[in-house]
């Protein structure tokens, strides 16, 4: 989801342009560029193209990226496939708009086939989320006219062209290129800017076939097929964005409908609530809080580490960072020392699953002469991701229950689909239960909504987390997550449990039918 927000952002351009700046006497008529542009500008409708009031677009795009693996036979990474519903209505006369998507996640990681959508609106000046599993709305100043859409609008060709016009006076001709046999012309726009992009006009009949853009250091190749006439206006009906890497997007379906945009499209759904406010806990600083007695949580931001004092010794679980030196586990581990003034070594610390982000601390730890503790299946991604393979010695394989440290500290291996072996660890003196990528929040009060992944995937994982605790009559009072600073009470697991996570034909339903 991210990765498709950040490239569509980028091309959120402003669309609406006046008709007199196609034809101005302002414009260099022999220019090369201007003449090009023009004749863009005539294929794709001319005036019908300029004076259009409103459009409305549908699409199902399939979208390729990299996850992480839910199996350790496949390794740290798999290709995830999606598949996005779209619907997006734009009112070009009075800056409205409205996007509505479902991401129906059909390779991957993913605990059930429950879609994660996303509804939006700008009208009157404002801003809007629609929170279809809470039924709930949500005014939002960060969502404005131009990214209401999340840029999915300049992924039109039509609208590209539009913009291209109002780009005009930086635009230069840099070559001619062959695709499918056809000579294009390439025009390079704004090249000084953060917003440079290039586009490949077809000389015979001016469509635009192929446009590239770069974010960051990547570079984005965005490729118009199969033209079509609606209207008097033309647009793509395929499309296909791609890296030098893989594919990214891929859509042949995609319809798009003129001036069909209604008033009552943009109004809120009716019976929702207005969604209470909810506050952030302020994680940007490394705390250490006592839990219990020789019992300790150490982290910051989205990385927590859970120190257990069993008398000799520490045992550790949790070693998330964000990259190999950030050094977050090793920083945790200097605060409770300095705070407690115990430097008793650490001689065991709990791998809990084989996601690569949730060993980025091993080197550091093993450094210590720490022993790992470790399901079986996933020895070979650790020795794989340290930086010098480990003596077998320093492995203590664990079945699906284990107790550590004559019974203090108790592991239990819950599969779920996130990962086939996840260790949570269990207190049974204190009553205190630590888990990796199961559940958490990272609000002072409230729970994240399911209407979005992952969050709506670890409300199935925290049902498997609490089946599992009633099997086997386990208590807990304190639920950890090194994920999340919160630390959340049964009272609270319980709120969460009866969070309402509505099923795929319900969240289509609310979304779409609206």
């Amino acid at each position: 989801m991210k990765q498709q927000k950040a490239i569509f952002l980028q091309l959120a351009l402003v669309l609406l342009v006046p008709l007199s700046a196609f034809f101005s006497s302002e414009t260099l008529a022999g220019d090369k560029e201007n003449n090009l542009i023009n004749r863009s500008i005539k294929a794709y409708g001319g005036d019908k193209l300029v004076q259009l009031k409103s459009l409305k677009l549908t699409d199902n795009l399939n979208h390729y990226s990299k996850g992480r693996s839910g199996h350790a036979a496949q390794g740290q990474w798999v290709t995830y496939l999606n598949q996005n519903q779209i619907e997006l209505s734009i009112d070009l006369l009075n800056k409205r708009k409205l996007f509505k998507q479902a991401i129906k996640m059909l390779v991957g990681s993913h605990a059930s086939n429950v879609p994660s959508v996303s509804h939006r609106v700008f009208v009157d000046g404002k801003g809007y989320a629609i929170d279809h599993a809470l039924q709930q709305y949500q005014a939002s100043d960060r969502i404005n006219y131009d990214n209401a859409d999340f840029g999915n609008s300049q992924l039109l060709d039509s609208l590209i062209i539009r913009q291209l016009n109002q780009d005009r006076d930086s635009s230069q001709w840099t070559d001619i290129v062959y695709i499918q046999g056809e000579p294009h012309d390439v025009l390079t726009v704004t090249p000084d800017s953060n917003k440079a992009y290039t586009v490949y006009l077809n000389q015979k009949n001016g469509y635009l076939t192929r446009m590239l853009t770069k974010q960051g250091s990547q570079l984005y190749s965005y490729d118009f097929l199969e033209h079509k006439k609606n209207q008097g206006i033309i647009w793509a009906t395929q499309l296909l964005i791609s890296t030098d890497k893989q594919p990214v997007y891929h859509s042949s379906s995609r319809k798009v409908s003129f001036n069909s945009v209604k008033n009552n499209q943009f109004d809120l759904p009716s019976g929702y609530q207005q969604r209470p406010k909810t506050e952030w806990l302020d994680v940007s600083q490394l705390s250490l809080r006592k839990l219990a007695e020789g019992v300790y949580f150490v982290g910051q931001e989205w990385g927590y580490t859970l120190f257990i004092d069993v008398g000799e010794y520490y045992i550790s679980a949790g070693s998330w960072q964000m990259d190999l030196k950030s050094h977050a586990w090793k920083k945790g581990l200097d605060m409770l020392r300095q705070q407690t003034g115990n430097n008793k070594p650490i001689k065991q610390h709990v791998v809990t699953h084989h996601h690569d982000d949730h060993m980025m601390g091993l080197d550091d730890i093993v450094k210590q002469g720490t022993d790992l503790i470790i399901h079986p299946a996933d020895i070979a991604l650790v020795q794989n991701h340290l930086s010098k393979p480990l003596a077998d010695d320093r492995f203590v394989p664990i079945t699906k229950q284990s107790k550590l440290a004559d019974g203090k500290v108790i592991l239990i291996d819950i599969p779920n689909s996130h990962a086939n072996h996840n260790l949570v660890i269990y207190l049974p003196e204190h009553k205190i239960l630590f888990t990796e990528d199961m559940f958490g929040s990272s609000f002072k009060k409230a729970f994240h909504s399911p209407a979005n992944w992952p969050n709506g995937d670890t409300y199935f994982r925290l049902n498997l987390l609490t089946n599992k605790l009633k099997q086997l009559g386990l208590e807990v009072d304190q639920y950890l997550s090194s994920h999340h600073a919160r630390v959340l009470n049964q009272a609270e697991i319980d709120r969460a449990m009866k969070v309402s996570v509505p099923s795929k034909e319900t969240l289509l339903n609310r979304l779409f039918a609206q």
